[in-house]
């Protein structure tokens, strides 16, 4: 619950926690209970696409009587499980959604992300086993199999020629995912050489954190402007500038 929606950018004990969660997970070997933990954690981690966040209170600063009903009863699943699910209740999204007078979401309105990219970006997707290679099994031919193949081939008047052999499709798709591995890194290696901006243009509309709405500024000039220029986070209602032109 400390770590939900913190980058590793922002505290590298993150990545730690991670790698140490799903080696729990994966081992089989691992007491059940702590494998348990772990899954849940991971869940707590990732809640809602990691979309949103524990919150007790709104953003006015009144308490939520559901969050902690909810969070009081999820600390209690350990007398029955299905109490996991009331975690949901405190959970709140963090996004930018800008509205007009319509409770329509326009695509024109942008807000500006002073901060570089990599801090507040998406965990990376978890990488599942089926990409790793399977073990080549060499199938072995007896003696006697191979004398009675060539008794046959003489009695029907075949010569012992060999057969060409066939690529397994298997080797082949294989080279085919290694050549487009090398050209995935490839790609992401021009993007690290790529110097990082110091800010980023966020859509309408767009996933916040809760600790990067200090660093949500909105663009001077456009079409829309926010009626309370202080919110940067949650619904925020837009005052259109140019109503006569059509908006998406």
């Amino acid at each position: 619950m400390v770590f939900i929606q913190v980058t590793e950018a922002q505290e590298p004990k993150v990545a730690t926690i991670k790698k140490l969660y799903n080696k729990m997970i994966e081992d089989k070997h691992e007491d059940v209970l702590s494998r348990m933990g772990s899954i849940i954690s991971q869940g707590v981690l990732n809640a809602a696409g990691r979309n949103a966040t524990i919150s007790l209170t709104t953003r006015d600063g009144n308490l939520r009587q559901n969050a902690i009903v909810g969070l009081m009863l999820f600390t209690q699943h350990w007398y029955w499980y299905p109490m996991l699910n009331f975690l949901n209740l405190a959970l709140t999204p963090t996004a930018i959604i800008g509205i007009n007078d319509q409770l329509k979401v326009p695509k024109s309105f942008k807000s500006i992300s002073n901060a570089k990219p990599s801090h507040y970006k998406y965990p990376e997707m978890l990488k599942s086993d089926d990409n790793k290679k399977k073990e080549k099994v060499t199938v072995a031919v007896l003696s006697t199999t191979s004398k009675a193949q060539a008794r046959k081939n003489r009695k029907e008047g075949k010569t012992d020629e060999p057969t060409p052999t066939k690529v397994p499709d298997t080797e082949m798709a294989d080279e085919t995912d290694k050549k487009e591995g090398d050209e995935e890194a490839k790609k992401e290696e021009e993007k690290k050489d790529e110097p990082e901006p110091d800010f980023q243009e966020l859509r309408n509309p767009s996933r916040i954190l809760k600790q990067q709405e200090t660093v949500i500024t909105y663009p001077a000039e456009g079409r829309y402007i926010p009626v309370l220029d202080s919110r940067f986070g949650g619904f925020v209602v837009l005052k259109e500038q140019n109503p006569s032109e059509e908006e998406e």
